[in-house]
């Protein structure tokens, strides 16, 4: 008698698709939108403040919306309606022309795209506590379908127009559409806590060096993200090295995804930070002596156990030690200050570092995690359990 798929397993089916949608969207604009804006006749300063529009919505409005979604109780009915948005906004990309016209569309769109990660995280993690099912595993198609996204996003625009870039992401923002339907409801049951949940949770002093800790590491990439191309192209590294680089970072991201649960099971959440604080020490103060080929393809290795360790504990710090009642909105927190605010600070600030520092600035991004690590041993030593 043939065995039959779980109801787990038949559930985690239907979660997967919503990472592979969300970041096809990624591996498609982070490398080709800018050729765009730039065939629209946008310099390279409004290319800049074009692209920054997502990273301002998600601190002020990712936060309110996943409110929103504690106050209702549920996760998937918000995605839809967003995703639904988000794609009917995208279509006024075919009518706009000008810097403001396109900043306005990517601020509008950037309101709502920038809560997905938080949304979908939190209805996977939900569905954790009472289902066997993986979190690191579903997220991982996240991480292949940008490296599919970046690759093969190439290979069909080439030789064609920068007009058919639109056209793609478009038929991305269908395809999330089209995969948040898929998505199963959960509902979360509104208890005392969740009445001011937001004011609860920023003024929890432990909850917000959590953030500071987090946003301190994952805020570390900045150098790389900004300046990290230039840098090894004045090394005289090949651009096919490069992508090289870039992409074996991704792999090792995947890697642990698909193996956090054997890897990290004894760890706690904050062991999980710890352990992403001091792989991205020791990674960008060996970047900051400009090393070789040999040592960059080993130092890159690490950048799977500094973003996946961080954000993994940070995930299980928010859903092991709040009420599941303000979880979103703790997610939401999350987004916004760790990856928003302190993202999108170190990104601004990375330009001048690298500037006035060249390859040194790297020691900067080592500091950021020394501070995180101590902020983080803080943590750790709190015998009694948070309270909101």
């Amino acid at each position: 008698m043939p065995l039959l798929p779980s109801d787990d397993f038949l559930v985690s089916l239907r979660l997967a698709p919503f990472y592979i949608a969300l970041f096809l969207i990624i591996g498609f604009q982070l490398p080709f939108w800018p050729v765009w804006l730039s065939y629209k006749g946008l310099t390279a300063e409004e290319i800049g403040i074009v692209l920054s529009a997502p990273v301002w919505s998600k601190i002020l409005f990712t936060p309110i919306i996943a409110s929103l979604s504690d106050h209702l109780g549920r996760r998937r009915a918000p995605l839809v309606i967003m995703s639904l948005i988000c794609f009917a906004l995208f279509q006024l990309y075919f009518l706009v022309d000008g810097f403001m016209q396109i900043f306005c569309v990517a601020l509008s769109i950037g309101i709502f795209i920038s809560s997905f990660t938080a949304l979908g995280d939190n209805l996977v993690l939900t569905l954790g506590l009472t289902r066997n099912i993986d979190y690191p595993r579903i997220r991982l198609w996240g991480s292949i379908s940008f490296i599919v996204g970046s690759f093969f996003g190439g290979q069909l625009l080439a030789g064609l127009s920068p007009d058919y870039i639109p056209a793609m992401l478009s038929a991305a923002y269908l395809l999330l559409f089209l995969c948040c339907l898929l998505l199963p409801e959960i509902e979360v049951t509104r208890g005392d806590k969740s009445k001011k949940g937001l004011r609860r949770l920023l003024k929890c002093p432990p909850f917000l060096v959590f953030l500071l800790a987090a946003g301190l590491i994952q805020g570390s990439h900045s150098v790389l993200y900004a300046a990290g191309t230039l840098h090894w192209q004045t090394q005289g590294i090949s651009d096919a090295t490069i992508g090289f680089l870039w992409a074996e970072g991704v792999i090792v991201e995947i890697i642990l995804f698909a193996c956090a649960r054997y890897l990290f099971k004894s760890f706690s959440p904050i062991h999980l930070i710890i352990l992403g604080g001091t792989s991205g020490m020791i990674r960008w103060a060996v970047m900051g002596f400009a090393p070789d080929i040999p040592v960059l393809i080993l130092i890159q290795m690490l950048h799977g156990v500094t973003f996946v360790a961080t954000h993994l504990g940070a995930m299980r710090y928010i859903m092991e030690e709040l009420p599941l009642e303000v979880s979103a909105r703790a997610q939401g927190l999350y987004s916004a200050i760790s990856l928003g605010l302190i993202m999108g600070g170190g990104l601004f600030f990375s330009g001048y570092l690298y500037e006035g520092f060249a390859g040194h600035a790297y020691f900067f991004m080592a500091g950021s995690c020394a501070a995180a690590l101590l902020i983080s041993l803080y943590l750790q030593r709190r015998p009694e359990p948070l309270q909101l």
